[in-house]
């Protein structure tokens, strides 16, 4: 077997376990608490940190990481040069890591601010903002967690180690679901805002449960460093060349991070505004929509982004276009089908949920969303991978300037939709946003690298759609006739309505001859 498709295989099924364990945790979330003030507030206290650790693992940080630490890896056992500067760089991140973290929890209150600036009429706007801020005190400490998994990981992929970053992600979904269900009467008793300031032992389970979670999974990935073959000495030498191309990458990275930000602001009070549990509808269903993201094309981007990078290092341009080209159509070829699964499928998909405290409304809420979401599956995955392509030549500017154009083009959008289709509004401009900004990388990166031709790469897509559309013709026709907003009717739609749509997918790419797939038969056999 080859390493990369081992490398692929060895991402794929750890993010797997992640990713359905997280969605686990949204499940026992939504059976303890519901789509509720509660919920809200909860959601948005512990959104910097998440983000900051999609930001961290999911790209930005690692991704600008990952070329430097490649840069700086040893090539000759008496190189010393390239251990002095990984040493620089890992110390100077963290203590960077550190005083965020520091300011970040002082500054509690003016950012949950941040995020209820409008808030539904129908919630005690103070009461709600006071939980928020207790809450974002003790979640804002992850990011300094999230920093330190983010350097980790960061390390391990520049040196083809996947095993520990891609698993330890289970860690915090399973400490947050143990917590969740430690609560008395969990998924019976009600909890409301009033709780968290009430009860101590509502405020410490919401609370630490979620940071806990996070530590634990830094204390997984920060020795497997050593494992690894990181000789550690810390190195505070500020004027290190090393640090000099480290702060400026990591220039244009923070107006990335502001960037999201802000949309994330926007999106969050457009969402607030639709009434009480519209935020977490919208995250529950993001959720969802990460799933596939995370499952096929985070062990793709994960595998292929060293492989981009060490032929930028090597000039070998031929190498990289090519590692670009098929990581690029590998990712469209398997997130199409999830895409029209989650877009016929939605309210089966969502109604295995309805437990405890998540009720219809809730299902129809999140079932919207994801809908809408679903249409830019494939644009969001494609263009995360496209952006690794400037972060192996060490390019973090670009980036930044196709992210700020993403991130108007959503806030726009998402203003134009709002009212008229709500929380399906909010999904359909982050899809339609991500659709367009994932051309506009192909062609920027095309002028980039003159070899990497946009045409080559989507020439063969018609084939993908046209499976698609098929495939989401057969599951509709199976299943359109079974309600299934809840119980063994909607999961049997799902398994069997998914099985059947994957069975024509496949066929179609088959009878069509898509190079993808031929691609796939060669690596299976080699391995064989």
């Amino acid at each position: 077997m080859s390493s990369l498709l081992r490398s692929n295989l060895v991402v794929a099924s750890g993010t797997a376990m992640s990713r359905v364990s997280g969605l686990a945790r949204w499940f026992v979330f939504a059976y303890v608490i519901g789509q509720t003030a509660l919920a809200d507030a909860y959601v948005l206290a512990n959104e910097t940190p998440n983000i900051v650790y999609d930001l961290l693992l999911g790209g930005v940080l690692s991704a600008t990481l990952v070329p430097l630490f490649t840069t700086f890896a040893r090539t000759d056992g008496d190189d010393e040069g390239d251990d002095h500067a990984t040493n620089v760089i890992i110390t100077v991140s963290v203590t960077l890591m550190v005083a965020l973290t520091v300011i970040a929890v002082a500054a509690a209150p003016l950012v949950f601010r941040l995020y209820s600036l409008d808030v539904a009429d129908e919630v005690d706007v103070e009461l709600f903002r006071q939980v928020g801020t207790t809450l974002a005190r003790i979640f804002l400490v992850q990011i300094l967690f999230y920093g330190l998994t983010g350097v980790a990981n960061a390390y391990l992929n520049s040196r083809r180690r996947f095993v520990a970053a891609a698993w330890s992600p289970v860690l915090p979904n399973l400490i947050i679901i143990v917590t969740l269900l430690s609560l008395p009467g969990a998924g019976s008793t009600e909890y409301g805002l009033a709780d968290v300031i009430d009860d101590s032992r509502v405020r410490w389970t919401l609370g630490l449960g979620a940071t806990a979670g996070i530590a634990a999974m830094a204390v997984v990935v920060v020795p497997a460093m050593f494992a690894a073959g990181l000789r550690f000495k810390p190195s505070w030498d500020w004027k290190h060349p090393a640090v000099r191309k480290l702060l400026v990458l990591s220039g244009w990275t923070i107006g990335f991070v502001v960037a999201n930000q802000v949309a994330v602001v926007v999106i969050r009070n457009l969402a607030n505004a639709e009434g009480e549990g519209i935020l977490t509808a919208y995250v529950q269903a993001f959720t969802w929509f990460v799933l596939p993201h995370g499952l096929l094309a985070v062990s793709i981007s994960t595998t292929f982004q060293p492989e981009m990078a060490r032929a930028v290092k090597a000039h070998d341009q031929a190498a990289f276009v090519r590692h670009t080209s098929l990581g690029t159509r590998m990712i469209a070829v398997l997130t199409l089908p999830a895409a029209a699964g989650m877009l016929v499928l939605r309210e089966p998909i969502i109604g295995l949920m309805r437990r405890g405290q998540f009720d219809s409304n809730d299902l129809q809420n999140t079932a919207e969303a994801l809908s809408g979401l679903a249409l830019g599956l494939v644009g969001f995955s494609v263009y995360l991978f496209v952006l690794r392509g400037f972060y192996a030549h060490q390019d973090t500017r670009t980036p930044f300037v196709l992210n700020v154009g993403e991130n108007l083009l959503n806030i726009v959008l998402a203003f134009a939709f709002v009212g008229r289709w709500g929380v399906l509004g909010l999904g359909l401009a982050y899809a339609i946003a991500y659709l367009v900004s994932s051309v506009w990388a192909l062609n920027v990166l095309s002028y980039k690298v003159p070899a990497f031709r946009v045409r080559d790469v989507v020439g063969g897509m018609w084939k993908m759609g046209l499976a698609a559309v098929l495939m989401a013709e057969a599951m509709w026709f199976v299943t359109h006739r079974v309600d299934s907003d809840v119980g063994w009717a909607g999961f049997a739609q799902v398994v069997i309505g998914g099985t059947v749509g994957l069975v024509v997918y496949g066929a179609a790419l088959f009878v069509l001859r898509a190079d993808e797939v031929a691609w796939l038969r060669r690596r299976f056999a080699r391995s064989g």
